[in-house]
C-alpha cells in the first residue's frame, strides 16, 4: 500500500505554506484585536485560487480533489481561523450543492464567481430549533407562480454578514412534518433578505456568525437546486465534504500545536534542566504525536476514498471529523498545560488556538451526531454484521 503524496500536491502544499508564513500569519494578532481580515491577505488567498480548490477546473476552480484540498487546508490551519472560515465556505458547503444538484446553467452562473472569490458564499441551514435535527427547520418557501416566497429565520450562519450568495434550506409544499425540504440560491440583493443579530463568539474573530431573516423574500423558481424535496439530501452531501475539510483543519492546527510544545519543552528550563528532560512530559509529547499521526491517516483515507467510494462519504466523513476534532481538542488542552501560565495569556497564539478549535466538535455535526452516523451506517449493512460475527466466532 502506497501512502506517499503525489509530487504535484506536495508542491502546492509547499506554495501554500510559504504564502501562509509571509502573507497571512503576520496579521494573526491584528485580526484578533480588530476583528477584521486585511484585504491584502484575502487577495493573496484569491490569487492562489484557494477559494476554488474543490470546484472543477471547467468552472474556474483548481479541481484538486479532496486529498489535495486537505493538504491545502492543513497549511491554512496554521494561520488565524478567520481565513479558513472566509474562504472555505466557497470550497465546500456553499458550492458543493450547486456542483452536485445545480443545472448546467446554474453551475456556469455561480461557480466561477465562487471559485475566484469574487463572490462569498454561505450555507443557511441552522435555525433556533433545528441544529442537530436539521430536518426540523421552520423556514418555509411557498410556491407562488414562478417564484417561491421565503419566510423564516436562520442563525449562526458563517459569513452571512459579507456573503453575496446564500444557499437557503426551507420547507416546501406546506407539509406540516417539514420533511419536504428544498434548497434555493438567494443573492444578497434580493428584497426581503436581511441580516439580523451578529453573535459574539468565543473564537473566530474576524468572521461573523449571524442571523439571516427572510420576510416575504421572493426567489425565482429557477434558483432552486434540484427538485422540490431534494434539499435535505443536498445539505447532507454538502456536509459530507465539509466534515472532511474540518478534519484536515484539525490536523493542521494539531501540527502547529505539537511544534509549539516541542519548542517550549526544549527551550524552557526549570529546576536547572530543560523541561524536555522530564520523562512525564516526554510521554505527553509521544502521546500527542501518536494521536496526530493516527488522525492524519484517517483524514487522508477519507479524502482518498471520497472520490472513489461515493456511497461511503457520509460514514468516512463522520469518522474523520470525529477522530480529528477530538484529537486536536485534547492536544490544545495539553499544550496549554505544558506552557502553564504562558499558554493562558491572551497575547499568545496558543490561547487563541485553544478557543478556536473548541467549536469544531460542534459545527457541521457534533461529535455525538458523528457517532450516531457511524453507528447507523454500521447497523444498516448486513454484510458488515456477518463479518463481525465471523470474527467474534
Amino acid at each position: 500500500m502506497d501512502f506517499s503524496i503525489p509530487d504535484d500536491l506536495n508542491q502546492i502544499k509547499a506554495k501554500v505554506r510559504r504564502m501562509v508564513d509571509t502573507e497571512l500569519k503576520p496579521h494573526d494578532q491584528a485580526i484578533e484585536e480588530t476583528g477584521h481580515i486585511p484585504p491584502q491577505a484575502l487577495d493573496a488567498i484569491r490569487e492562489m485560487g484557494l477559494f476554488g480548490t474543490l470546484i472543477p477546473a471547467e468552472y474556474g476552480g483548481l479541481g484538486l480533489g479532496m486529498l489535495g484540498n486537505c493538504l491545502v487546508i492543513e497549511e491554512m490551519a496554521k494561520a488565524h481561523i478567520a481565513y479558513f472560515y472566509t474562504y472555505s465556505m466557497n470550497v465546500h458547503i456553499a458550492s458543493k450543492g450547486i456542483e452536485l444538484y445545480g443545472s448546467a446553467e446554474q453551475r456556469r452562473r455561480w461557480l466561477p464567481d465562487l471559485a475566484s472569490g469574487r463572490m462569498i458564499g454561505c450555507f443557511a441551514l441552522t435555525e433556533e430549533g433545528a441544529g442537530s435535527d436539521a430536518a426540523a427547520l421552520k423556514t418555509t418557501a411557498v410556491r407562488n407562480g414562478d417564484h417561491y416566497v421565503i419566510n423564516g429565520r436562520k442563525r449562526y450562519i458563517t459569513n452571512a454578514s459579507i456573503a453575496d450568495l446564500f444557499t437557503v434550506f426551507a420547507a416546501t409544499g406546506g407539509d406540516e412534518t417539514r420533511r419536504q425540504i428544498s434548497a434555493l440560491v438567494v443573492t444578497r440583493d434580493t428584497a426581503g433578505l436581511r441580516i439580523g443579530k451578529v453573535f459574539a463568539m468565543a473564537g473566530g474573530h474576524g468572521t461573523l456568525q449571524a442571523e439571516v431573516i427572510f420576510e416575504d423574500c421572493r426567489v425565482p423558481v429557477e434558483n432552486r437546486l434540484g427538485k422540490e424535496g431534494e434539499g435535505f439530501a443536498l445539505a447532507m452531501q454538502s456536509l459530507d465534504a465539509g466534515r472532511i475539510c474540518w478534519a484536515a483543519y484539525s490536523i493542521g492546527a494539531a501540527e502547529q500545536l505539537l511544534g509549539m510544545a516541542i519548542a517550549h519543552l526544549t527551550e524552557r528550563h526549570q529546576f536547572g534542566k530543560p523541561l524536555a528532560d522530564n520523562q512525564g512530559l516526554q510521554w505527553m509529547l509521544a502521546d500527542m504525536a501518536a494521536d496526530l499521526h493516527a488522525a492524519r491517516l484517517v483524514c487522508y483515507d477519507a479524502a482518498w476514498r471520497y472520490e472513489r467510494e461515493p456511497a461511503k462519504r457520509t460514514e468516512i466523513g463522520a469518522m474523520a471529523k470525529l477522530i480529528a476534532s477530538e484529537m486536536v481538542s485534547r492536544m490544545a488542552d495539553q499544550t496549554v498545560q505544558l506552557f502553564g501560565g504562558e499558554g493562558y495569556r491572551k497575547d499568545r497564539s496558543i490561547e487563541r488556538i485553544w478557543r478556536e478549535i473548541r467549536v469544531i466538535r460542534i459545527l457541521e455535526g457534533t461529535s455525538e451526531v458523528m457517532r450516531n452516523i457511524v453507528a447507523r451506517e454500521l447497523l444498516r449493512e448486513p454484510r458488515r454484521r456477518l463479518s463481525v460475527d465471523r470474527i467474534a466466532g
